[in-house]
């Protein structure tokens, strides 16, 4: 199953939605994310994931309700609210 979804294109993006400028603080995330947010090792794919989902999932980071990556925490914690949604908003525009 899993050769199966791995062979098969990432969807093409919906809509015209624009990443824009990259926030702040992004290019740490680009360490492990790829500079694309595209993922490979060690971190997943990010780009075009949802808005809520990624906003969520920092949050859930961040109050240490998310715990399968030891980083992801720190990193989180590091950011305000603001810095995260930001974030969300570029990574889900990609």
């Amino acid at each position: 199953m899993a050769a199966y979804f791995a062979a098969k294109q990432w969807p093409a993006k919906q809509g015209s939605a624009s990443a824009g400028d990259p926030p702040k603080g992004i290019a740490q995330c680009q360490a492990c994310h790829q500079p694309k947010f595209e993922g490979g090792p060690p971190g997943p794919r990010l780009a075009g994931l949802s808005y809520e989902y990624l906003v969520a999932a920092m949050r859930s980071f961040a109050n240490d309700q998310r715990t399968n990556n030891e980083d992801m925490p720190k990193m989180m914690k590091a950011l305000s609210e603001s810095e995260r949604d930001a974030m969300a908003r570029y990574i889900a525009g990609l």
